[in-house]
This record gives structure tokens, C-alpha cells and sequence, in this order.
């Protein structure tokens, strides 16, 4: 055989073997076990010689409820009725019951699933996202696979529920990850849902998770923990027309639409959020 020839089949063997080794030197999910609180193990295992991500599932089929009313118990011994309600193309998980209850406002544009005001962080306070000084800030992709992680930095304030007055201001950057899918997932209350993610948030990148929320198909926000505040799970599921609706809480200075653009004001600080607030 000529040497140029030889040569060119080594080229060949060469880069064969070069683009074997990128192959399996490529990023892959690493193993991952259901944690505390669920009696399931699902893992998700490497996958050898492949550049593929794992499935995409629609966040959704999981955040959006169908209406169904059930309890969710909090590991300081109290209790809140859950509902995902849907107005005017926003979905809200509200907690309380036929009374009053609290709220998160989401929203779906395009392939991202936003935030804009949440009612629940406590103190008689609420607070809102805002992006470009408009209400509403991306919190996560609607389409994406367990191990991704997404980048944020929406501007919060923090405001008064009896009059808007401001509390509290600032950027807050955080990530969100998609750390796992359970088929089936069993909560501390003993109850089992199918169709299971668990979400964290995080301070950094590759940080540790600070709070990990749970969203279940058909039903909508099922659980959450933390770090330093504590865990929640669901714990009763209502038969339809069992109990009347939830009826979500009206702060009726949020009433007027122009606090859907952020009022510039000296109140306001342009820095980080102050470390003992915090916004999902």
C-alpha cells in the first residue's frame, strides 16, 4: 500500500477515535434518586456514547391545576386549602380557603412561564416582579429537561398590603433547576400523585438548592421546602363540590393598573434585594 495512502487511513482511524472520546467526554445527567418525603426511587441514569438530553416535559401539564380543591399541611402544624384558578390568560395558586386566600400570579408567553404578584411571603406584605419596568419577570422555560438550569434577575419590590407602600427593593439573581420527574411520588402525609416535578431555587448556579417546590399533573403547586423556613406537603384531596372555591384575597390598592409599571421613586434602591427578603 502507498504511504500516502497508510497515511490517509490513519488520518481517518485518528479522528474516529478523537470524535469517540469527545462523544463520551460530553455532559450527561447525572444519577438522581427521589429525596426525603417520598418513599419512590426514580433515577436517571447516564446515557453512554450520546450528546441527546433526556425527555422535555411542558411545565404546564404540572403548574396548571384543573380547580380541584385539596389541603396542604406545613411542618409548623397549620393547614391551607390549595386551587389553581385561571382569569383572563394568568393561572393563580391560590392557599386559604372560601374566605380569603393568598396567591401567586402566572402567566404563559411564548416558550417561558412568568411571574408577577405574589401575596403569600407573609408580614402583611406582597410583592411583585418586574422586567424593563413592566410587571411580570421570566421565571422558567415551559419546555425543558430535568438538569437544566435558568438564569434570572428580575427587579422585586416588596410592598404594604393596607396601602402599596414600598418595603422593600432590589435585583434579586437566582436560578431556577428542573432537578426531577417522579411517575409516581409519595408525600410525608402518605398520600401518592403521579406525574410528579420538583423544581429548586438557587442563590448560585451551582449552588444548593433554597427552596424546592413541588407541582403534580392536574393539580398544580403540591408542596415546597426550604432551607430555613420549614417544608410543606399535600394532605387531603376535596371530592369535587365538597367545599366551595377559594376565593383569592383583593388588595384593592393592587387594584389600580398603574402598579403594572414599576413607580420610580426615591424609596426605591437600584441594588441587590436585601438578603432577608426573597422572591421566587
Amino acid at each position: 500500500m502507498k504511504r500516502s495512502a497508510i497515511s490517509l487511513i490513519s488520518v481517518i482511524v485518528v479522528m474516529l477515535l478523537t470524535g469517540l472520546i469527545l462523544t463520551t467526554g460530553r455532559r450527561v445527567e447525572a444519577g438522581r434518586i427521589a429525596q426525603s418525603g417520598s418513599s419512590d426511587s426514580v433515577a436517571y441514569l447516564p446515557v453512554i456514547f450520546s450528546t441527546r438530553k433526556g425527555p422535555t416535559f411542558d411545565m404546564t401539564v404540572f403548574m396548571i391545576g384543573d380547580g380541584r380543591l385539596y389541603e396542604v399541611m406545613h411542618s409548623s402544624g397549620s393547614q391551607a386549602r390549595h386551587q389553581t384558578q385561571t382569569s383572563a390568560a394568568r393561572f393563580y395558586h391560590t392557599k386559604g380557603n372560601e374566605i380569603k386566600a393568598e396567591w401567586e400570579e402566572l402567566w404563559v408567553g411564548g416558550n417561558l412561564i412568568f411571574r408577577g404578584t405574589d401575596t403569600s411571603p407573609g408580614n402583611d406584605q406582597y410583592y411583585t416582579l418586574y422586567e424593563n419596568g413592566l410587571a411580570g419577570s421570566a421565571w422558567s422555560p415551559r419546555y425543558w429537561s430535568v438538569g437544566e438550569v435558568y438564569e434570572r434577575n428580575p427587579f422585586v419590590v416588596f410592598y404594604r398590603k393596607n396601602d402599596c407602600g414600598v418595603v422593600a427593593s432590589g435585583y434579586q439573581r437566582s436560578w431556577l433547576r428542573f432537578e426531577g420527574y417522579y411517575p409516581t411520588y409519595t408525600f410525608k402525609s402518605g398520600l401518592k400523585l403521579d406525574d410528579v416535578v420538583e423544581l429548586t431555587w438557587l442563590l448560585q448556579e451551582d449552588g444548593q438548592p433554597v427552596e424546592s417546590y413541588f407541582y403534580a399533573r392536574s393539580y398544580g403547586l403540591v408542596g415546597w421546602g426550604s432551607d430555613d423556613r420549614g417544608y410543606s406537603y399535600i394532605n387531603e384531596i376535596h371530592a369535587p363540590g365538597q367545599r366551595p372555591d377559594n376565593k383569592r384575597e383583593v388588595i384593592d390598592c393592587l387594584a389600580d393598573r398603574s402598579l403594572h409599571f414599576l413607580q420610580f421613586g426615591p424609596e426605591l434602591n437600584f441594588g441587590p434585594l436585601p438578603p432577608e427578603f426573597r422572591a421566587k
